[in-house]
């Protein structure tokens, strides 16, 4: 409820336009519901908050309201999917030695099966 309300507010004009009546928000409300309630009140305030300012800079992509994009707006410092791993320093050699070894024992055994003229 609270981010529908909040989207109204946001958005105005273009929201009633995306969405005219009581029953297209109740089915929007209705499609959405699970992603909405596995977010905290924090991240919607923080998701809401973000679409906004995108749309006062000028962003394209936030000047109708998208619940999709903008509840992404909110899970971008959850998963750490879309950042670079931090470098690392590489791994030893008896861990690379280690990691080969096992490699060639997962090939054999894949040649095997497979009966390969390889096999050993």
């Amino acid at each position: 409820m609270l981010f529908f309300s909040r989207l109204q507010l946001i958005y105005g004009h273009r929201f009633t336009v995306q969405w005219p009546d009581e029953k297209t928000i109740k089915l929007a409300r209705r499609e959405w519901a699970h992603e909405i309630d596995t977010l905290t009140v924090d991240e919607i305030e923080r998701a809401l908050q973000r679409a906004k300012a995108k749309l006062i800079e000028g962003d394209g992509d936030f000047y109708w309201p998208d619940v999709g994009r903008i509840l992404g707006l909110a899970r971008d410092n959850r998963a750490a999917g879309h950042k670079p791993f931090q470098p690392a320093l590489p791994a030893g050699e008896a861990v690379v030695n280690a990691r080969r070894k096992m490699a060639r024992k997962g090939l054999a055994k894949a040649r095997q099966a497979l009966g390969g003229a390889h096999a050993e």
